[in-house]
């Protein structure tokens, strides 16, 4: 009897899942790349949330420590509705822009995210008129910044140049639209 327990226990230690501890800080071990970008020990790090009116938002982050490489994710979080029933959802995958990371570096660094604020102006909303909402984390170094802004999805009214600016960006680089769980 006892050795049938020996092994059961044996048994279930190899099959069940461990946690993994990791004896030294890395962005991409680490779990800092949850935490706000102002708080990473990355060098480099820009973390877009996106939320085109619905249900579920998504993630893009790209950072670069001094151990790895660029590395970027794309997270989505949120909920899927099928009638009456809702389902939570999650979901990661690693991401790389279209041009590359540092084709896409340097596009982001032309927007100049530093300087931009919270959007002041407020979109007039329509009844019935999807619109996106962007947060934009960013941090260089030892400089950070953090704003929001909205516009309409799809777009198709004016704003702000610079906010239109990153819209394009992500739209362009990242495709996002084929993850939509929603008809395009």
């Amino acid at each position: 009897m006892k050795w049938t327990v020996l092994i059961l226990f044996v048994v279930a230690g190899c099959a069940a899942g461990r946690e993994a501890v990791m004896p030294f800080k890395n962005l991409g071990y680490s779990g800092e790349r949850i935490f706000p970008v102002k708080t990473s020990s990355a060098e480099y790090s820009l973390r877009i949330w996106v939320n085109n009116s619905t249900s579920i938002d998504r993630i893009i982050s790209i950072s670069k420590d001094s151990l790895e490489d660029y590395t970027g994710y794309l997270t989505e979080i949120g909920v899927l509705i099928n009638g009456k029933k809702s389902t939570q959802y999650y979901k990661q995958i690693k991401i790389t822009p279209k041009s590359g990371f540092e084709v896409f570096r340097n596009k982001a660094d032309s927007i100049n995210f530093l300087d931009l604020a919270t959007q002041s102006e407020l979109l007039p909303t329509p009844l019935h008129q999807p619109f996106s909402t962007y947060v934009i984390e960013f941090k260089n170094h030892n400089q950070f910044n953090t704003f929001q802004f909205d516009s309409y999805y799809p777009y198709k009214g004016k704003i702000n140049d610079q906010y239109a600016a990153i819209e394009k960006l992500v739209f362009e680089e990242f495709e996002i639209k084929q993850y939509f769980k929603f008809p395009k």
